[in-house]
């Protein structure tokens, strides 16, 4: 068996990192918000994880990262969760990991507010929630562009 430091030789971050409810940097999307509890900065570029609220019918675009996987805990709601061709109900405590290279999406297909969190290993794609907080939602050209910055292709 192998020794942990062997696989991480040192910590990515050498402080804690503590969000009381409802704490922690918040944006926009998709008419959505995200707050970030833990940055990608705070991390080395180690991961991120945010807390989303989705409006019902809210969710991104199918989409497939070049060099993330993306890992979605819901909270609350109903929603659907599509991942490989695979479409799925994701009531609460529902878990989807969603690899590099595999197109992806998930739905808030319940008649109200939907929560989960959002894990990005690594973490510099959370950078673009930082950043798309700055374009308006109904600019899908902008929004393409800006994806493709951080190597995610909107398939739809």
């Amino acid at each position: 068996m192998s020794d942990g430091a062997q696989f991480l030789p040192r910590t990515e971050t050498a402080v804690p990192i503590l969000h009381p409810p409802g704490s922690g940097k918040q944006v926009g999307v998709l008419g959505g918000r995200s707050t970030f509890k833990v940055q990608s900065a705070q991390t080395g570029g180690a991961y991120a994880l945010l807390e989303q609220e989705v409006p019902p019918g809210g969710g991104p675009p199918l989409h497939v990262h070049r060099h993330e996987t993306e890992i979605f805990y819901i909270l609350e709601g109903q929603f659907e969760v599509t991942v490989g061709g695979q479409r799925v109900p994701a009531p609460p405590g529902t878990t989807a990991v969603c690899p590099r290279d595999i197109p992806h999406t998930f739905r808030n297909v319940g008649p109200g507010g939907g929560r989960l969190l959002l894990t990005v290993i690594p973490g510099r794609f959370a950078d673009y929630f930082l950043e798309v907080d700055d374009v308006p939602d109904h600019d899908r050209e902008a929004v393409r562009a800006l994806a493709a910055k951080y190597g995610v292709e909107i398939l739809e």
